[in-house]
């Protein structure tokens, strides 16, 4: 008589064979679900080399969509926040601001004081160490700033834009720290958007039509981050404008920065409107209708440069808060291949 064999387990299945499996899930939810089966594949999903999942796209009321497919998920973690920056997203509450990470629930707590750079030492300001740099309080009050456009550079360098006294000044802060620097030597009321790429912050300002890079500084005996240089990197950037085609349809372009691997990407994007009466004014309303272009920074020519492909294993996700540059699996995904 012929025992009867045992069923196989999935644990079973040989690592090799489980990484094949992991590389053909771009999602990070379905590598959630695959490393929940058994203790066997939550090993194999943190030993085996994957490429970075897609993002997800959270929603301020919590809902979350998981690309490539169509899935609703509920992520209690995303709801109320006022900003991303890659994996974090930023919340305000009346105690201050944070940032938190939804996947792994880690919090940053931001700094609630703002300093700028003083000319000399005086009463109550604070000295940077060995960099001869000290600093004061800002006089404005904290109610009378705003906070745009929140970058988690790295685990030592988070920085952002300040507006008060109706312009826009750059800000950056270690994480944990208890103020933010804020360079006042160099505005930009007009400032188009914001990235870091290499080391350095640069920043696109639609009022004098320029790329500008900034240079960041440490103080070794702190750790706190300082600007210690802004000029300009690339000129003649297209300005952005708003013009009228035949009939009621309007085209407006919009300006984005977008990091990549080894290169600086600005993207040109022409959205089509409709201009409606609404409310005795007249009012644009998106068609639908959109135009791309692409174009690198060439920091030896100071000049961009057209591209016409960015890689078939490549996504631009574009928003004016937080655009992301992805590259995703050789394979077929619904709604991206």
């Amino acid at each position: 008589m012929t025992e009867a064999r045992a069923p196989r387990s999935w644990s079973d299945i040989p690592l090799d064979l489980t990484g094949l499996v992991l590389r053909r899930l771009p999602a990070h939810v379905d590598r959630v679900r695959f490393a929940a089966v058994c203790p066997q594949w939550r090993v194999a999903a943190r030993e085996v080399p994957l490429p970075p999942p897609l993002p997800l796209l959270a929603l301020p009321d919590g809902t979350v969509y998981s690309i490539p497919c169509s899935e609703l998920l509920r992520f209690p973690a995303c709801a109320g926040y006022a900003d991303a920056c890659g994996n974090w997203l930023a919340f305000s509450e009346e105690g201050g601001c944070f940032l938190r990470n939804p996947l792994s629930n880690t919090t940053v707590a931001l700094p609630g004081m703002f300093c700028v750079q003083a000319p000399r030492r005086g009463a109550g300001e604070q000295p940077v160490g060995e960099t001869g740099v000290t600093w004061s309080e800002m006089v404005d009050t904290p109610e009378k700033l705003t906070m745009y456009k929140l970058l988690f550079c790295s685990p030592q360098l988070i920085a952002t834009f300040v507006r008060f006294q109706k312009t826009a000044w750059v800000a950056v802060c270690r994480p944990g720290s208890s103020w933010w620097s804020v360079h006042t030597d160099h505005p930009f009321p007009l400032f188009v958007d914001v990235v870091f790429q290499q080391g350095k912050l640069y920043v696109l300002d639609h009022l004098k039509d320029v790329l500008f890079a900034i240079d960041i500084c440490v103080d070794y005996t702190t750790g706190n981050p300082w600007i210690s240089r802004v000029q300009q990197a690339i000129r003649s950037v297209p300005p952005l404008r708003l013009f009228r085609t035949a009939g009621e349809i309007v085209i407006t372009k919009v300006l984005y920065l977008v990091e990549s691997p080894g290169a600086l990407l600005m993207v040109h994007r022409k959205m089509h409107g409709r201009l409606m009466n609404q409310a005795d004014t007249r009012t644009a309303v998106p068609t639908g209708v959109n135009e791309f272009e692409v174009f690198k920074a060439d920091f030896v020519r100071s000049q961009w440069t057209k591209v016409t492909t960015i890689g078939d294993d490549r996504v631009l996700f574009l928003r004016r808060r937080c655009s992301r540059f992805v590259s995703i699996l050789k394979m077929r995904c619904q709604g991206i291949a």
